[in-house]
């Protein structure tokens, strides 16, 4: 199928907890729709080398007869930072990333396993499912998103807040340490996913880090907005993290 044969446009959906379910039903017009829409999108966010890259894990991952290929995270939304890494979720056998020249995190599922992800609530593979550019499909996405939205499958807050809770320990223990450059990185994850935890647990879809910020704001919480924003696109020092620490741990207890 063409864009000009294709009654039906896909649009990403929205944000929120029935955003899937607001779109039309799927059916197999619809998600082709959706897979010329997000093969336009990634080449609209990728540099010509973050391409080339993508190029090859995708000729990799075919190779390995995987069934489902999806570029996520913030190169997906077109929100990369200075610390962005290249994020991929493959679904079927791992392929090789040897000798490509990118921070690159790669995620394999088998297709059991992905719809079963998404009944537990694991967001990874919601945001997969909801927001990740697909590059090719057998199939398996396009079913996983049908029982998603059939179903009103969401991810579970209280997972991201255990792990908020269990990153906020060991960034409070590293700023203790004197490590400045770890604190940060760690700093920065826990208010990731405290920041995750308060948008699931209000019905709002985590979007890209760098997106985080915005979407807090609009739920009423400035302050960690601001915070996120610091250790992103800043170099806040010590105490600033330690504030940082404190106004994540006020809402997660």
């Amino acid at each position: 199928m063409t864009a000009t044969t294709l009654a039906k446009a896909w649009h990403e959906p929205a944000p929120v907890r029935d955003g899937l379910a607001r779109l039309a039903p799927l059916d197999a017009e619809l998600w082709a729709s959706r897979l010329l829409a997000d093969r336009r999108r990634a080449a609209r966010h990728q540099s010509a080398e973050l391409a080339a890259i993508t190029a090859a894990v995708e000729s990799r991952s075919r190779r390995r007869d995987a069934v489902a290929l999806v570029l996520t995270g913030s190169t997906a939304r077109g929100a990369r930072s200075a610390v962005s890494d290249l994020d991929y979720h493959v679904i079927g056998a791992r392929p090789s990333i040897e000798g490509l020249p990118a921070e690159i995190d790669l995620y394999c599922d088998e297709p059991e396993e992905l719809v079963a992800k998404l009944e537990r609530g694991d967001d990874f593979a919601h945001w997969t499912v909801r927001h990740g550019c697909v590059l090719f499909d057998a199939g398996v996405l396009f079913e996983a998103a049908a029982q998603a939205a059939d179903r009103d499958l969401w991810p579970d807050p209280e997972r991201k807040l255990r792990q908020a809770r269990q990153t906020l320990d060991f960034a409070e223990r590293l700023l203790a340490s004197g490590d400045h450059a770890a604190a940060l990185e760690q700093v920065r994850g826990a208010l990731s996913l405290t920041a995750r935890w308060w948008l699931l647990a209000h019905d709002v879809f985590p979007l890209a880090r760098a997106e985080l910020p915005a979407q807090l704001r609009d739920l009423h919480q400035p302050a960690l907005a601001r915070a996120l924003e610091e250790a992103i696109h800043e170099g806040p020092d010590r105490y600033s993290l330690a504030a940082s620490l404190e106004a994540a741990r006020s809402l997660t207890g």
